[in-house]
């Protein structure tokens, strides 16, 4: 239930003026003002001026970008389908645009029986009972989990297709692209049905498609077809942007580059040029607020992260592509934002942490890697930004070819050397190198917009550029499964108190109060953190972390005071792994690591794989799915202020 202290604290944090929008779009919204504004219409009303596309050129697909996109094209011809870069679905060719394939059979361990199927049943019907109305007189979220009816209308496939066809010019993957296209128009009207309900999801589908028709060629008789596609896609974001703008996050950045997009392909159109000058003066306001002076992003992700430097690295191609130059704010922002995921990748593997909510999305899938493969995206934003390459050759490059032009003659230049120590104050984010060694910790100290999950405090250890200690992801934005527990307190690598939470959700997307805290350096070689979300119960928690003394690896201190009479409970999501407990030592191994730990002597540990109960022994590093983990928890009763170290340390180093 709400309380009168969280509508306070909603003013507080989202501010006065941003209430009183959010209510008066409602009432426009209730009273049909946006129907009104952006108007549902058949596509023969929409104009077809003349679109300047960039000219039909091939590239010199190299042997080690592989040719995985050609066996994925086959499938498409076949009605198969990714979802989410990695599910597959046979959704028929074409589709149903309107069902929500996530409900689909195949490839996803889902739970509840035959009354979780009668429920999806129930939701399909809801979803395809709203594909007849006008997007705003649809629930985002009552049929069930909207992105699973989004996912292919995306059209994050035309990718794969246009890529097929680079490397063996067969001419059923133009044919192919074009059909899907058609059909998709055809049972998606303009502003009717849940796939016109977003103006991020227009932008990302407008990207796609324009990649492939550059690549794949325009039939003569698709052309008008797409030059209204384009422009009611335009009219789409410009009637909603405000809207966007107003969640500060990738909706606005993502639609004012789809605007940007738009005005470039249509110099002729009436409303281009207000359509250009808008969305360049809104992104750089959305830039200098949402991209912060060290390179974090206001969605606390790493998926979200990538997403905005695919936004960037798109909207500076298209800006170049019509002769126009490069802003220096853009400029700036991307290399901002890039030198903040190369400093938590791995070079090696491409791994990153996955903290943050995790929505499957990856906006510009250009190159053969796995989803959370960072080193595509790092590639081309370096091309884009920095005119350099920071990869050796490799299957990446292909990223960067595809929006960068001459990218064969950029320079390669080494993997600039991770700092040891690392703090990005303004992100909340903190790192420590040892070795083969990584430390990633979570430790906002004031949030400027709103948390994303409530990972105050965790921490990711890595080995040799693979995790072995990690985060959860978020499985499902609308579920009614035991894994939307993912992103909470209690299933990242925190201590919990009593069993509380120490965020409250006032909304699906919107924690009240947001926790305030406090991080830094507490001596030569360790640093501090700590926040207030159990100080209402009187417990103050700080974590210390350092490399270990004993030369590789971490140790993590945390002290808590004021603990007396409570529960206290640890939790470490280790990777799937075969982990062993080492009699009552206060110690699991694996096959060349170990984690152990000391403190008060009635603390009691557990340590479980996949349980089928609770979300427990879980992750989800892809939406909507699952997959094992290993999960070790440590609790006791304690009788006053605690102490409990950890150490983590490879075996042999």
């Amino acid at each position: 239930m709400r309380t009168f202290n969280q509508y306070f604290d909603l003013i507080r944090y989202m501010g006065s003026g941003w209430l009183l929008y959010r209510a008066g779009y409602a009432m426009r919204r209730r009273f049909g003002l946006l129907r009104r504004s952006s108007p549902a219409v058949t596509w023969e009303q929409v104009p077809a001026p003349e679109l300047r596309l960039s000219p039909r050129a091939g590239l010199a697909v190299r042997t080690a970008w592989g040719r995985a996109c050609v066996d994925e094209a086959e499938a498409i011809l076949k009605g198969e389908f990714q979802l989410f870069s990695h599910r597959v679905v046979k959704a028929g060719f074409p589709p149903d645009w309107h069902r929500n394939q996530s409900t689909a059979g195949g490839g996803r361990r889902t739970e509840g029986g035959g009354q979780r199927a009668e429920g999806e049943r129930q939701m399909s019907d809801v979803r395809r009972r709203s594909s007849e109305l006008h997007w705003s007189e649809i629930s985002d979220f009552g049929g069930g989990d909207i992105k699973g009816v989004w996912e292919l209308s995306r059209f994050a496939w035309a990718f794969a297709l246009a890529r097929a066809y680079a490397r063996t010019g067969d001419a059923r993957f133009t044919e192919e692209f074009w059909q899907l296209f058609a059909d998709w128009c055809r049972h998606n009207p303009p502003n009717t049905g849940p796939n016109w309900m977003c103006g991020q999801e227009a932008t990302f589908r407008l990207m796609a498609v324009i990649f492939a028709a550059e690549r794949l060629g325009v039939p003569v008789e698709q052309r008008e077809l797409l030059a209204r596609f384009v422009v009611a896609t335009g009219r789409r974001i410009n009637a909603n942007l405000d809207y966007a703008l107003s969640q500060k996050n990738n909706h606005g950045v993502s639609e004012c580059v789809g605007l940007i997009t738009t005005a470039l392909l249509l110099p002729e159109h009436g409303q281009s040029a207000g359509w250009l000058s808008r969305g360049l003066r809104e992104l750089r306001e959305q830039l200098a607020e949402l991209v912060y002076e060290d390179g974090g992003f206001s969605q606390h992700s790493l998926i979200y992260h990538r997403v905005l430097l695919h936004d960037l690295c798109w909207c500076r191609h298209r800006l170049e592509m019509a002769g126009q130059g490069s802003p220096a704010w853009l400029d700036a922002a991307g290399k901002r934002a890039l030198v903040f995921l190369m400093t938590v990748t791995d070079p090696v593997t491409g791994q990153a942490p996955l903290y943050g909510s995790n929505d499957g999305a990856n906006v510009l899938p250009l190159a053969e890697a796995g989803f959370l493969d960072m080193r595509p995206v790092i590639q081309m934003a370096a091309a884009v930004f920095r005119d350099e390459l920071l990869l050796p050759p490799g299957p990446w490059d292909e990223a960067a070819a595809w929006l960068k032009s001459e990218w064969n003659t950029l320079p390669r230049v080494p993997w600039p050397v991770t700092p040891a120590r690392w703090h990005a104050a303004e992100a909340g984010c903190f790192q420590i190198i040892n070795g083969r060694d990584r430390l990633f910790l979570r430790c906002p100290t004031r949030f400027r917009h709103r948390p994303a999950q409530a990972d105050m405090l965790h921490a990711d250890i890595w080995h040799g550029g693979r995790p072995i200690a990690h985060d959860g992801g978020s499985f499902s934005y609308n579920s009614t499964e035991r894994f939307t527990v993912l992103g909470t307190a209690g299933e990242h690598n925190v201590l919990t108190v009593d069993g509380r939470e120490p965020l409250k959700k006032f909304s699906r997307f919107l924690y009240l109060p947001w926790p305030a805290g406090q991080a830094g350096e507490s001596g030569p070689s360790a640093f501090r953190a700590s926040h207030d979300g159990y100080t209402g119960v009187g417990i103050k928690w700080t974590r210390e972390v350092s490399r270990s003394a004993q030369g590789a690896g971490f140790a993590v201190r945390d002290k808590v005071t004021g603990a007396a009479g409570r529960t206290l409970r640890w939790h470490w999501r280790l990777a799937d792994l075969p982990w062993e407990m080492k009699g009552q030592a206060g110690r699991v191994e694996t096959l060349d690591y170990r984690v152990g730990w000391t403190g008060p002597a009635n603390a009691r540990s557990s340590l479980l794989r996949a349980d089928e109960a609770t979300a427990r022994g879980w992750w989800s590093p892809y939406y909507g799915s699952v997959e094992p983990a290993v999960s070790l928890l440590i609790e006791m009763e304690a009788s006053g202020d605690v102490e409990l170290v950890t150490e983590f340390s490879p075996l042999v180093d």
